[in-house]
């Protein structure tokens, strides 16, 4: 399968108090540009988890055109910038990213 045939995508795994209403189950697409699909995408638009997934988008941008997997096994979970109630913030939110055919849903 080639890159241009597979998203990225990254499924909402824990949400609790999330300014953005943010829920579990939704999901972020992204192509292996680390383009944002927002038509495909099911939850809304949230600056502290992508500001998060950048890098790690990039990093799967790398490892595609090198021809190892774009996902790590290490690296696949992460939370958005707000630190959560217990210290000061108002909400958390984590995600899982996982590779899927283009146009399966």
């Amino acid at each position: 399968m080639s890159g241009a045939e597979i998203d990225i995508v990254a499924e909402v795994t824990h949400a609790s108090h999330c300014a953005n209403f943010v829920r579990v189950g939704q999901e972020y697409v992204f192509d292996l540009r680390g383009v944002l699909d927002p038509a495909r995408s099911t939850a809304p638009l949230c600056l502290g988890i992508i500001a998060r997934l950048q890098p790690a988008l990039l990093l799967a941008a790398d490892r595609e055109a090198e021809g190892l997997a774009p996902i790590s096994e290490r690296y696949r979970n992460f939370d958005c910038f707000d630190t959560g109630i217990d210290h000061g913030g108002t909400g958390k939110v984590i995600v899982r990213l996982y590779l899927r055919p283009r146009g399966a849903a």
